[in-house]
């Protein structure tokens, strides 16, 4: 696995300091070639996925957050890449460079009994409706980088 972002988007005013939020991030589709994507009930959607805690993988926090987020169990099927990008989080009131890992899943069973996350809904849509409603543009580059992908397979 890479061990540093293939692309860095977003910017920051110079000297601004920043903290970095390493996450892992799915890529998975159903039999209709639709990919699943998140909802939270403000309304973003996102890949599904989230931090990397301390002590993890990235690969163990990926499955971890599909469980979490929709009550996924996949397996991995390969590393897609990393991406990170800048933006500004009004929560914590600070910058942020999100360095995200993403990776193409396949889920092979739902258990929504692992599903934690009740602000979380998991989502079918064709990739020409999710890809503009991404809440970053990583997870935009990720879609690309799975739809790539399985065409070249």
């Amino acid at each position: 696995m890479e061990s540093t972002p293939r692309l860095q988007l977003g910017s920051i005013p110079p000297e601004t300091p920043f903290y970095t939020r390493p996450g892992s991030y799915a890529v998975f589709f159903n039999e209709k070639n639709e990919a699943g994507v998140i909802r939270n009930d403000y309304g973003d959607y996102f890949l599904a996925g989230g931090g990397i805690e301390p002590g993890e993988t990235a690969e163990e926090a990926l499955l971890r957050e599909v469980q979490e987020e929709a009550g996924l169990l996949a397996e991995i099927d390969t590393f897609l890449g990393m991406a990170a990008e800048y933006f500004y989080d009004a929560g914590s009131r600070r910058f942020v460079n999100k360095v995200g890992h993403f990776f193409l899943i396949s889920p092979y069973d739902q258990d929504l009994s692992l599903k934690v996350e009740a602000d979380h809904t998991l989502l079918w849509m064709p990739l020409e409706k999710a890809y503009p409603l991404m809440y970053h543009d990583i997870y935009r580059w990720a879609l690309e980088e799975a739809e790539r992908l399985r065409e070249n397979q």
